[in-house]
């Protein structure tokens, strides 16, 4: 079975979500501040992980996210980042080599 990790962190108006497994890291750079709280993102979310933010939150003209990323849900498809007409979505995928058996097997035994 394949070992998926995920995180999020906060860098100003950037929320950024990352996934890393043994032959990729995904990171989902949403900045909030781009966002003009259209809904597109969260219509087309195909696993329902985004949902509009705190509305009244954001009516009042406090500092407050348009759309809210449920990592747990998140698959990083990057629906989102495709069709956001602002941009304020940004997808970026690292492909990592995967180890051979040998390098595997070299590895286990040296760390053993």
């Amino acid at each position: 079975m394949m070992e998926i990790e995920k995180e999020m962190e906060v860098e100003g108006s950037h929320i950024i979500a990352k996934q890393r497994t043994k032959t990729t890291e995904k990171v989902l750079d949403y900045d909030y501040k781009r966002c003009a709280g259209c809904s597109i993102c969260i219509a087309i979310c195909p696993k329902k992980a985004l949902q509009e933010g705190p509305l009244q939150e954001i009516a009042k003209g406090l500092d407050a996210p348009p759309v809210l990323i449920d990592l747990d849900a998140c698959v990083f498809c990057g629906m989102c980042a495709n069709f956001c007409p602002l941009k304020a979505f940004k997808m970026t995928v690292e492909e990592k080599p995967e180890m051979s058996v040998i390098e595997e097997t070299a590895a286990k035994a040296a760390s053993a």
